[in-house]
């Protein structure tokens, strides 16, 4: 007998895909109906979907189904979004770190002088023997030969004393912060000086002037001119040879020891017509003091012995207000007069009460003050 073949299994259909749609639908795969005659499956076991949001699709041990491939969609999309979100991220921040390491290096590189510490200068010593050529240098008259210079370029502390034989010449500048002592001083332009004490002599050849008050507690001698633009105030005896003064006020005491003499230009003097015909008038004095004469012409009075005036005389500068004249007669024959005064601030009139004698001379001493 022929050997009995065993059966053929059923071919079990090919899963089908699900029409695409949204939702879990899409992504579960259908279930294919068990053919006749198969073992009874497990039960299915539900998987968990993946981090990029795909489920995966579940086999039944020993169904001999082929693998299916994973569906990509918007899952899938959103996986690379968050990625490329991620590697942004990073890049940015590498940047950043990078962007602050360059500002701080070259904050770092342009301000490192500032963070050197500050070095000592350097001090070099002189021997001996280069002290003596230094003296070599500066012996005679100038320093060193023709064509020989010194120079110091930097700053030089002498921290003992300093001591120059010859002539010190300084073009620049020059500022003493201690006490200076000079035996001579000679100033050939302007010098700005605070508190000065000089215990020798001071002479100023040319002008002086005193920008604030000035004291002088000891005596001060001026052999030259002295003039002063503005107020002076002595609290003491003022001594002068001669003081020439335009104005003066004095509010206390005037107080003169030697004898007055006030100067200035004559006035003018007219005869008047008291006088008589042919008088003629001369005054020898000034605006404050002097001797006025007149010698009287022929008809000298008006005749009825009631006089009249004599002389006028005219100031050279007319006084504020009308001063105070007073007249002294000269000689018996001007004291045997009558005679008065008229005055203005301009000047005097001197008149006779009686008639005058004829072809006479009379003179009067005037004292005018205001």
């Amino acid at each position: 007998m022929p050997e009995e073949q065993p059966p053929k299994p059923a071919e079990q259909p090919a899963p089908t895909t699900p029409p695409p749609d949204s939702g879990a639908a899409a992504d579960t795969p259908a279930e294919t109906p068990a053919a006749a005659g198969d073992a009874p499956k497990s039960p299915t076991v539900p998987a968990d979907p993946l981090p990029d949001g795909t489920k995966p699709t579940v086999l039944t041990t020993g169904s001999g189904q082929p693998h299916g491939e994973v569906k990509t969609g918007r899952a899938s999309l959103k996986s690379i979004y968050q990625r490329a979100d991620i590697m942004t991220t990073l890049f940015t921040f590498a940047g950043l770190i990078v962007g602050a390491v360059l500002i701080l290096g070259g904050y770092i590189y342009f301000t490192k002088t500032n963070l050197q510490p500050t070095s000592k200068p350097k001090l070099t010593e002189l021997s001996k023997s280069e002290l003596e050529q230094l003296g070599t240098f500066f012996a005679g008259n100038s320093a060193g030969a023709a064509g020989e210079i010194l120079t110091i370029s930097s700053p030089t502390l002498f921290k003992q004393r300093l001591g120059v034989d010859n002539d010190l010449k300084v073009t620049g500048g020059i500022q003493v912060s201690g006490p200076t002592a000079l035996s001579d001083l000679t100033v050939d332009k302007t010098t700005t000086l605070g508190v000065t004490n000089i215990r020798g002599q001071l002479t100023v050849a040319g002008p002086a002037s005193f920008q604030s008050p000035a004291t002088f507690s000891a005596g001060t001698s001026i052999n030259g001119n002295l003039s002063v633009s503005g107020n002076g105030t002595f609290g003491g005896s003022l001594g002068a040879g001669v003081l020439n003064v335009r104005d003066i006020s004095v509010s206390g005491t005037l107080n003169i020891a030697g004898h007055l003499a006030i100067t200035g230009q004559n006035p003018t003097a007219a005869p008047e017509a008291g006088a008589g015909s042919g008088a003629h008038a001369n005054v020898d004095g000034n605006d404050s003091a002097g001797t006025v004469t007149i010698s009287t012409g022929s008809g000298a009075g008006n005749g009825a012995n009631t006089g009249g005036q004599l002389v006028t005389i005219k100031f050279r500068a007319p006084y504020a207000r009308v001063p105070h004249v007073v007249i002294t007669p000269v000689g018996a024959g001007a004291g045997a007069l009558t005679y008065y005064i008229q005055k203005t601030a301009d000047g005097f009139t001197i008149g006779v009460a009686t008639n005058p004698s004829s072809n006479a001379t009379y003179s009067f001493d005037y004292w005018v003050v205001q």
